[in-house]
């Protein structure tokens, strides 16, 4: 027992971020986006002895949060914005396509923020990861929120162009 859940805790953490994004995706409440986040990961333990060793985790992961939220979709289908199953579907197939496009992107973004100075992987943190306010940073930080803003900015575009590196180094 213990070998499987060391063995799913180890898959799981390497992609729960996709799935996370994934429901996102297509459920724009952020509650209700995290509950479903919640319940795809009670889910995906609960349904864990059918995973075959053989399959990506990733795709089996994300079906069953297509799972999730086409359940999610139903039980609110009085809300007028419902889509159809159908069009979920094909919105589903899409984004778990993108989904495996973006671990590329996503190992080259990873190397580059772990080029960044302590400083700047902090401010990352701060901003993105506990999504604090600018000017809560720049108020503990003594700086401005100008200041703050525009670090972030040019993090930003260092970022990308670190990462358009290494993709393009890794096509040629």
């Amino acid at each position: 027992m213990s070998s499987d859940y060391e063995h799913f805790l180890r898959l799981f953490t390497r992609d729960q971020l996709r799935v996370l994004a994934y429901i996102r995706a297509l459920v724009h409440d952020h509650a209700a986006a995290n509950d479903l986040f919640q319940e795809t990961s009670l889910e995906l333990w609960r349904s864990f002895a059918t995973f075959r060793r053989d399959q990506e985790f990733a795709a089996w992961a994300l079906g069953i949060a297509r799972h999730q939220v086409l359940k999610y979709w139903r039980t609110r289908d009085r809300d007028r914005h419902v889509f159809s199953e159908a069009l979920l579907a094909e919105i589903s197939t899409a984004a778990i396509g993108m989904a495996s496009e973006m671990e590329p992107r996503q190992q080259a973004l990873d190397e580059c923020v772990g080029l960044l100075s302590d400083r700047q992987r902090e401010l990352i943190q701060r901003f993105y990861g506990e999504n604090q306010s600018a000017a809560a940073i720049a108020d503990a930080w003594n700086r401005s929120v100008h200041a703050v803003y525009k670090s972030l900015k040019v993090m930003r575009r260092a970022l990308l162009e670190c990462v358009e590196t290494k993709l393009g180094n890794e096509s040629a």
